[in-house]
C-alpha cells in the first residue's frame, strides 16, 4: 500500500519508473506466452526429433622405446581433410529443387486478355513417386559432394582424388553424424595449400588424429610386432556405441603382449543428432586416457648393427636370426629375425602385395626365427656335452685318435675334423664328432640330460611377445622308452631328438660366460606414463633374474672358455678365419666362440638343408656380451655365421667408446 500511496502523489519520475517496470513485465509475459503457447508444439517436436549418439574416441597409444629412450614406435599426428555433411543439408535441398522436374500450367482468361497476350501461366513441381524422389535426392547429394571433391582435388593438386559415390553413400547412410574423410594422412604441403586456399571453406575442415608410426622401419620389427584395425571395446569399457572412430589392436610382439598397457582407455562423447541424422551438438563425457610407454632392454644401435651385419654377410633376404645378450644381467640388447617386415605397412591395413610376401612359404617373414622356430643345434651343443663329460671325470688332456669317422653299431658317422689325435681343446676348436661321441657314450646320456635340464632346454621363457616355442629336449622318461646308443650319439653332436631356439642358445652361452648362472632373458625394462611430469610411478622389471645354476666347477668352465677362445685365435679353429683380421685392430675384444652345422632332413631322412650356427661371448677376460648367430642355408658356421658375429663385436666395441646416445637414428638402407 505504501507504493500505491507514493504513486498517487504528484511525482512524475516515480511514475515513469513504474511504467518502465510494468512494461518490462508485460514484455516478459508476452514472450513467455509466445514460447509456451504459440511455439510450444514446435519445441516439443524438435526435442522429440533429437537423439543422442555415443561415439567411441580411441586414446593416444603409448610409445615403445629402447633402453636409451630412442623411439621405436610412437603415435604422431595425422592430418585428415574431412567433409561435414550436416553443413551441406541446405545445399542438398537447393540442388534437389534444381533437379526436380517442373510442370508449366497456362490458364485461359477472357478474350481481351488472351488478345493482349496476358494469359495466366505458372510453374509448379511435377508429381513424383517415392522412388523417384529418393533417386533425385541421391543425385543432388552426389552432385554437391562431387563438386566439393573436385574443387578440393584442384586446390591440393591431387588428380588421384576422385569422388566415390559408393563410399559416399555408405558414409551418408551409416555414419552421417561423423565427418567423411576425403584425404587421409595429408602431407604438410597439402595442409598448407588447404589452409591457404580453403581456410575451412564449405563444409570442409582439417582433423588431427593419432597415427602409429615406426620411425626405424623394419628395425626390431618382430620384437615390436604390428597392429590390426580393431574398434571393439576393451575390457572395462562401455560396450554399446553408435559410432566408433578408427582404432587398432596389437597382434604380435610387444604391441600385442602389452596391448592393454599401450592402448590406454578409450573416451566417449555424445553427439546430438536431429531427425535427418545430422549432428547438432556434441559433448565429451569421458575423456580418453592415453596409454603408457613401454621401455625395452634393446639398444637400437646394437639392433641396427646386428641387422646390418646379417644382411651384409648373408644377403638382403637372409633367413636367420641374431641374439645379443648381456651375460651379467640377462638384458636382450638385440633380437633379430630375417627377413623382416615393415610394421608401418599394416596402417591403416596391409596391402595384397605385402600380405603375399608375409605368407611366402620359403622366406616366412612373419616368423620370429629368434624365438619362434625350432632348430637342431648341431656342434654348438658339444659345449654342453663337453661340460657333462668333464663332470663325469674326463681328463681334458687325454687324447683320442680320430680316424675320420666313427661307427655306432653298423652305422657310419662321418667326422669333418681330419684324422689325428685330439684332446678336449683341439676337439672343440676342430669340432670333432668322434671325440664327443666317444666321450659322450662313456659319460652316459643321464649327465647330459641333467645339464640340459638346468639350462631349461625344452621350456619357454614366458616372453610377452606371443612368439615363442619351447623347442624339444629329451627327458628321463623319453630315454626310458626305446633310447639307443645311436640316439645318444646324435645328441652328442646336436642332432636327432633335440630342438632349440637362438634365444635359448644365448642364455646357454651367457651361463658359460658368467660362471654358470642361468638367467631369465629380460626384454622389457619398465612401463612408465607418457607424461614426464606425471606422479604415477613406473613399473620396473628387475634385471638379473636367476632361473637356475649349472652346478659345474669353475675349473671346468675355465677349460671350456679356453677351448672356445682357441676357436677364434688358433689357426686350426673353425672360426679363426673370420676373426684373423679383427684381432689386428687396436682394442679388439677377445672372443670365445663355437661354430656349428646341423643337417635338416625330410620325413624320409633325406638332407634338404642346413642350419648354421655360431655362439660366442666377449671379452674373454671379463665377459659382457653373448652373441648367437643362426642362418638357414648352405655353407658352414665358420664361413657364414662367424663373420656376422665378428661385425657385431666390432660394433659393440665402437659403441662402448662412443659418446652418450642422443643422435637421431635412420632406417637401415
Amino acid at each position: 500500500m505504501l507504493i500505491f500511496d507514493q504513486l498517487k502523489r504528484n511525482d512524475p519520475p516515480l511514475r515513469w519508473l513504474a511504467a518502465v517496470v510494468l512494461g518490462g513485465l508485460g514484455v516478459l509475459l508476452a514472450g513467455l506466452w509466445w514460447v509456451q503457447i504459440v511455439q510450444g508444439r514446435e519445441h516439443q517436436t524438435r526435442v522429440e526429433n533429437q537423439t543422442f549418439r555415443t561415439v567411441r574416441v580411441p586414446a593416444v597409444r603409448g610409445k615403445i622405446l629402447d633402453r636409451h629412450g630412442r623411439v621405436l614406435a610412437e603415435s604422431r599426428p595425422a592430418y585428415n581433410i574431412s567433409l561435414y555433411l550436416e553443413d551441406l543439408s541446405g545445399a542438398f535441398k537447393d540442388a534437389y529443387r534444381r533437379l526436380r522436374p517442373v510442370v508449366t500450367v497456362t490458364n485461359d482468361g477472357p478474350f481481351w486478355k488472351r488478345w493482349l497476350g496476358a494469359g495466366q501461366t505458372r510453374v509448379r513441381p511435377a508429381r513424383l513417386k517415392r522412388a523417384e524422389v529418393q533417386e533425385l535426392e541421391w543425385r543432388a547429394r552426389y552432385q554437391v559432394a562431387g563438386q566439393i571433391v573436385t574443387q578440393l582435388a584442384a586446390q591440393l593438386e591431387m588428380p588421384e582424388l576422385t569422388f566415390n559415390p559408393e563410399e559416399f553413400r555408405r558414409h551418408y547412410v551409416n555414419r552421417r553424424a561423423l565427418p567423411w574423410p576425403l584425404v587421409r594422412g595429408a602431407t604438410p604441403q597439402q595442409v598448407a595449400r588447404f589452409l591457404e586456399q580453403n581456410g575451412g571453406g564449405p563444409a570442409l575442415d582439417l582433423e588431427v588424429l593419432p597415427l602409429r608410426v615406426y620411425p626405424l622401419g623394419e628395425t626390431a620389427a618382430h620384437v615390436l610386432g604390428h597392429l590390426t584395425r580393431d574398434d571393439r571395446s576393451a575390457e572395462g569399457e562401455l560396450a554399446d556405441y553408435f559410432y566408433r572412430l578408427p582404432d587398432y589392436r596389437g597382434v604380435l610382439g610387444v604391441e600385442g603382449g602389452f596391448d592393454a598397457v599401450l592402448r590406454g582407455r578409450a573416451g566417449a562423447k555424445a553427439v546430438v543428432v536431429n531427425h535427418l541424422g545430422y549432428r547438432q551438438d556434441e559433448h565429451v563425457w569421458q575423456p580418453a586416457e592415453p596409454g603408457r610407454n613401454v621401455v625395452l632392454t634393446l639398444d637400437a644401435r646394437v639392433q641396427q648393427a646386428a641387422e646390418r651385419a646379417l644382411r651384409r654377410r648373408v644377403g638382403p633376404e637372409a633367413r636367420g636370426a641374431v641374439v645379443v645378450m648381456h651375460v651379467q644381467t640377462g638384458d636382450v640388447l638385440a633380437l633379430v629375425s630375417s627377413p623382416a617386415f615393415d610394421p608401418n605397412r599394416f596402417i591403416p591395413q596391409i596391402g595384397l602385395e605385402d600380405y603375399a610376401r608375409l605368407n611366402d612359404p620359403v622366406l616366412r617373414p612373419q616368423i620370429n626365427r629368434a624365438t619362434q622356430e625350432n632348430y637342431a643345434p648341431g656342434s654348438i651343443f658339444k659345449t654342453v656335452v663337453g661340460l657333462a663329460c668333464l663332470g663325469a671325470g674326463l681328463n681334458p688332456d687325454e687324447k683320442i685318435f680320430n680316424p675320420g669317422h666313427i661307427y655306432i653299431g653298423r652305422r657310419y658317422i662321418h667326422d669333418t675334423a681330419p684324422a689325428g689325435d685330439y684332446d678336449f681343446r683341439r676337439a672343440l676348436l676342430r669340432s670333432s664328432n668322434t671325440y664327443f661321441i666317444t666321450n659322450g657314450l662313456r659319460c652316459g646320456v643321464t649327465r647330459i640330460l641333467e645339464l640340459g635340464r638346468r639350462l631349461h632346454l625344452g621350456e619357454r621363457f614366458e616372453l610377452p611377445t606371443r612368439q615363442e616355442t619351447a623347442g624339444f629336449f629329451p627327458t628321463p622318461r623319453t630315454v626310458s622308452r626305446g633310447w639307443f646308443d645311436g640316439d645318444t650319439a646324435n645328441l652328442c653332436i646336436g642332432q636327432g631328438r633335440i630342438a632349440v631356439t637362438p634365444l635359448q642358445m644365448a642364455v646357454m652361452t651367457a651361463a658359460f660366460a658368467n660362471g654358470g648362472t642361468v638367467l631369465w632373458p629380460r626384454l622389457v625394462a619398465r612401463i612408465e606414463p607418457q607424461d614426464p611430469l606425471s606422479e604415477e610411478p613406473a613399473l620396473e622389471f628387475p634385471a638379473r633374474r636367476v632361473r637356475d645354476h649349472l652346478g659345474v666347477p669353475e675349473r671346468h668352465l675355465t677349460i671350456l672358455r679356453e677351448a672356445m677362445l682357441a676357436d677364434t685365435e688358433d689357426p686350426e679353429g673353425t672360426a679363426w678365419a673370420a676373426f684373423r683380421d679383427y684381432y689386428r685392430q687396436p682394442g679388439a675384444l677377445r672372443v670365445c666362440g663355437k661354430t656349428g652345422t646341423a643337417q635338416v632332413t625330410d620325413p624320409h631322412n633325406r638332407v634338404i638343408g642346413r642350419n648354421l650356427w655360431f655362439i660366442a661371448f666377449a671379452p674373454y677376460e671379463s665377459p659382457r656380451y653373448a652373441v648367437v648367430v643362426l642362418v638357414e642355408g648352405n655353407g658352414s658356421g665358420g664361413t657364414t655365421c662367424a663373420p656376422v658375429a665378428r661385425d657385431i663385436f666390432e660394433a659393440l666395441q665402437k659403441i662402448e667408446t662412443a659418446p652418450p646416445p642422443g643422435a637421431t637414428l635412420t632406417s637401415i638402407p
